[in-house]
């Protein structure tokens, strides 16, 4: 009796064993020899592991399928690198070799059955600091701080909702393992970044609860590639040239050289024909130069008519010439809208070409900052056309010299929309309103973008509110730039200095603190554009000479920089505004950063950005550096500590060439 048990647990034990090996064989992907498979990743079929690796370790751990079961998943017969969850989903993994020191790996997700309502595949964020993704309202630099929850990755209005992605984005995220990601934009995408700090980024691929519209029979994918290279550095310039592109050419000069005037933030819209020109001639008094006056919000008397409101400029051309005539180019502030009481709301019904809710040839109506109104359809040539020469017939009726084009994001299409043309990816509708804007020249600036790196026009950061937080703050006007730069966007326009004083209401015309102006001017000397609306003289003649000299920094120092930079960009696609790390991509000081910046590799620029502050630690990168504050040599890789910085001084040095 005690024989026949030892047999048989002798035989369970084999059993085991063989069964264990044959699992171990069955589950596990590629071999960890990757030179000799050609591959650069490992995926680990028992537990759905994916490791991403190189000549110098592991660059990248995550879970691929993580709402798929384990035990349903089998390798796709023959196929090499296939892989199958019974009838439920088939995930496809190629590597490309592009050269000996970048390679790409391929990952295309697809649903077999409609039971099968989502993809999902999350990566570690690890130790990385990790760059990319949009503009947001708390904007970060790196963005591992983040703690975003699971959302559809479409452009939004952050003022309308401080959770939604911002007005800038691409599906694009950049590790300073010398990792990048990029997501297909067929891909019906939902992302989430450190949600509840989980230390992941995950992304999802469904139709369900989002403004993407499933095709017709079409199950969800999700395709996306992660490249790798030695540095951060170089895997960006590789994924600009193949993923992001390049600017096809560079915006108006003069709106980088000289600086712009609006009447937002100063007056909201309480404008009208003596306050324009009451404003153009304070400008001139006091000593200011301009690349053009910018007549915002409050000329319409219906919004979306474009046309002056008699009452308020009784001879709006007239004004225009009187501005031409005293140096000023005159710009108009226009939207996608139409609210439902006007002209061209009705015209436009008539002709088919505002968004139309499903099921019906009536727009559908979308409330918005100003009212209740409809949406153009820019995925209608014809619409765009209409809407453009609209603007045309303005331009050559009042001489308005060009355009500042607002809204453009995804959250403003009605719920359940219909569009003339293809929009599966509700993103495409920042991508074609940009694109409609840029129809009309250079010297144009948009808020949106998503796709449109092409464009040689300016793009215009969220408005920011008049504080010193990373709440939209002075503190994010750096984070934001430098992430308009890796997203492919060179030509910044930082809005309003000093912010838009919405401190006592939307329409509200208090003044920024005296300091944070003055401190916001700093900054915004450096950037490629300078802006004001809240203007110096409303302080006192100390801030009026600090605004004139760098002013005139700006236009005789940076301005001839950054057009150098600017044609650079649309060569190399090298940002102009540039992280430290683009210097010392393997420098910890350079990847954490946030409140410095490169202007090409020339320029580093430390401003205070602290309320009281008059002194502040600045990292400088390898190399020798001219401090052109106290005009002395001194060498990088390494923190100058308590540098004094005057309430009317920044911190800036320049590169000495080796």
């Amino acid at each position: 009796m005690q024989g026949r048990v030892k047999v048989a647990l002798i035989t369970t034990a084999v059993v085991v064993v063989v069964v264990g090996i044959v699992c171990t064989v069955l589950f596990t992907g590629d071999s960890d020899d990757q030179d000799a498979n050609n591959k650069h990743y490992n995926f680990q079929m028992a537990s759905q592991e994916l490791t991403i690796k190189s000549g110098n370790g592991t660059l990248l751990t995550g879970k691929l399928g993580s709402q798929l079961s384990m035990y349903d998943i089998a390798e796709c017969g023959d196929e090499q690198d296939c892989f199958i969850w019974e009838e439920k989903a088939r995930l496809k993994i190629s590597t490309t070799i592009i050269s000996s020191q970048i390679s790409c790996t391929r990952f295309n997700w697809e649903v077999l059955n409609s039971m099968t309502n989502d993809l999902i595949d999350c990566f570690e964020l690890g130790h990385s600091h990790w760059y990319g993704s949009a503009e947001m309202y708390y904007q970060f630099w790196p963005i591992e701080r983040w703690n975003k929850s699971m959302k559809m990755y479409v452009s939004g209005d952050m003022y309308a909702d401080s959770q939604d992605w911002g007005s800038v984005m691409e599906p694009y995220w950049l590790s300073s393992n010398g990792v990048a990601i990029w997501v297909d934009k067929d891909t019906p995408l939902h992302v989430s970044i450190n949600y509840n700090n989980d230390g992941k980024v995950c992304f999802k691929s469904t139709y369900s609860d989002s403004y993407y519209q499933r095709p017709s029979g079409k199950l969800p994918v999700m395709m996306y590639d992660i490249c790798t290279a030695d540095n951060i550095r170089d895997v960006h310039l590789y994924m600009t040239e193949q993923f992001l592109g390049k600017p096809s050419g560079i915006p108006d000069d003069r709106m980088i050289s000289l600086p712009i005037w609006s009447t937002w933030a100063r007056y909201k819209i309480f404008i009208n024909n003596s306050v324009i020109l009451e404003y153009a001639h304070e400008i001139i008094e006091n000593g200011f130069n301009n690349s053009q006056l910018e007549i915002d919000d409050g000329y319409q008397s219906k919004y979306g008519d474009f046309d002056f409101d008699s009452e308020k400029f009784p001879n709006p051309t007239e004004m225009i010439t009187e501005l031409h005539n005293l140096g000023f180019r005159v710009t108009m502030w226009v939207m996608p809208f139409a609210n439902i009481n006007s002209d061209a709301y009705a015209a436009g019904k008539k002709l088919g070409y505002w968004v139309k809710k499903q099921g019906s040839e009536d727009p559908g109506l979308v409330p918005w900052w100003n009212g209740l109104g409809a949406l153009l359809d820019v995925t209608n040539s014809d619409a765009c056309d209409w809407y453009t020469q609209r603007l045309v017939d303005i331009r050559n009726s009042y001489g308005i010299d060009s355009f500042k084009f607002d809204a453009g994001e995804t959250n403003y299409l009605p719920q359940n929309y219909k569009t003339a043309g293809e929009l599966y990816n509700p993103a495409d509708y920042t991508m074609l309103h940009a694109k409609m804007a840029a129809s009309l020249g250079n010297q144009i600036e948009v808020r949106a973008s998503y796709g449109n790196q092409d464009l040689p026009i300016f793009v215009r950061m969220m408005d920011k509110d008049s504080k010193w937080g990373d709440d939209k703050g002075l503190l994010t006007i750096i984070p934001t730039a430098l992430t308009f730069s890796i997203l492919g966007y060179p030509f910044i326009l930082p809005d309003m200095i000093g912010g838009n004083a919405y401190e006592g209401g939307f329409h509200g015309q208090d003044k920024p603190e005296r300091e944070l102006y003055i401190r916001w001017l700093e900054v915004t000397a450096f950037l490629p554009s300078m802006q004001f609306s809240i203007s110096p003289w409303q302080y006192d003649d100390e801030v009026i000479a600090i605004s004139k000299r760098w002013v005139e920094f700006h236009t005789t120092d940076i301005a001839p920089l950054i057009i150098e930079l600017a044609v650079e960009a649309t060569q190399s696609g090298a940002p102009i505004i540039r992280p430290l790390w683009w210097l010392d991509p393997k420098s910890e000081d350079a990847l954490t950063v946030d409140d410095e910046f490169l202007v090409g590799n020339k320029l580093l620029v430390a401003p205070v950005l602290v309320k009281g502050a008059v002194s502040r630690d600045v990292f400088l990168p390898a190399g020798s550096w001219m401090d052109e504050l106290n005009k002395k040599h001194v060498e990088g890789n390494r923190w100058l500590r308590d540098v004094s910085v005057a309430l009317d001084e920044v911190a800036y040095y320049t590169r000495i060439a080796e």
